[in-house]
């Protein structure tokens, strides 16, 4: 298979070529920060922290034969690059450019054309939304040919609308109703509370949906995490592969990272702190392009 074609079919699939979150310059002119969730209310991250943590994720990446890329610097007006994910979305050979709900994240996608425009796929290849339909590449779970799509603080119905309309042949496109600060829970995005791992698992965080979809229930072994381990981000690992996911090195994880191996699963554990406290974690902090 060819490392210039966009493909993702399975969350679980083999990774082979990813965007990872740029953590040079990370905050670099403070008059350009936005505080865009709750999370960094609390004080955002040092880039001391950051650079370790990234590279060691890189290193482990490229360790089990993935083709990492790093953003391009975009400007002082995006000060913050260090989560991909929600800025595009693979879906089967076609790629989703997304509708950024704040300011400040609107800009970050320039730093991946160069990667884009390289990539082939089926013509259209690239979708771009409308104004006003708003859509985050953390609300889109591609598996098991579903497409997941959390309709949240982030994601609308129109954007929903908008995956359906051009995926709807070849995917049934789910709605899930995430809860929000005003349902008295702060799920940012769905796979704050969901994420399949392995051939037919899914960590789950149970109180983030208003109702969870039949399609969930139907196809997953379900691993529940608590509200404790959610709002560390327990749910947020990246899959390698159906074997094989990266997690947090972190005690509110542990359990979790337990119950995936007893579940068969390899968990690499690595330490991670830097990017949680900006409210992503592993699964965040990539935006895969190529899975087998």
């Amino acid at each position: 298979m060819s490392q210039n074609t966009l493909r993702q079919f399975n969350e679980t699939d083999r990774l082979k070529k990813v965007i990872i979150g740029r953590w040079e310059d990370y905050c670099s002119d403070q008059s350009y920060v936005e505080i865009v969730n709750e999370e960094q209310k609390k004080g955002l991250p040092d880039a001391k922290t950051l650079i370790p943590e990234f590279q060691t994720f890189k290193q482990t990446l490229e360790e089990h034969g993935v083709e990492v890329l790093i953003p391009q610097y975009v400007g002082k007006f995006v000060y913050d690059q260090l989560t991909p994910r929600d800025i595009g979305i693979t879906i089967g050979k076609k790629f989703v450019v997304c509708n950024m709900v704040k300011k400040s994240r609107r800009y970050e996608v320039t730093g991946i054309f160069p990667f884009i425009n390289t990539m082939h796929g089926d013509e259209p290849s690239i979708l771009v939304p409308d104004h006003g339909i708003l859509l985050e590449g953390g609300d889109i779970i591609v598996d098991k040919g579903h497409i997941f799509v959390g309709i949240s603080q982030r994601t609308n119905e129109a954007g929903f609308d908008f995956l359906k309309q051009h995926f709807g042949r070849d995917f049934n496109v789910v709605p899930v109703y995430c809860r929000s600060l005003n349902d008295g829970e702060n799920v940012l995005h769905l796979d704050c509370a969901f994420n399949p791992v392995g051939e037919n698992h899914a960590l789950i965080y149970v109180d983030g949906f208003r109702e969870m979809p039949k399609e969930i229930k139907d196809h997953y072994h379900l691993i529940e995490i608590s509200s404790e381990e959610q709002a560390e981000l327990a749910t947020n690992v990246i899959s390698l592969d159906n074997t094989t996911v990266i997690s947090r090195d972190h005690e509110m994880c542990s359990r979790v990272n337990q119950k995936m191996r007893d579940a068969g699963i390899e968990v690499i554990e690595l330490p991670f702190n830097g990017a949680p406290a900006t409210g992503g974690s592993f699964r965040c902090c990539t935006l895969p392009l190529v899975r087998e």
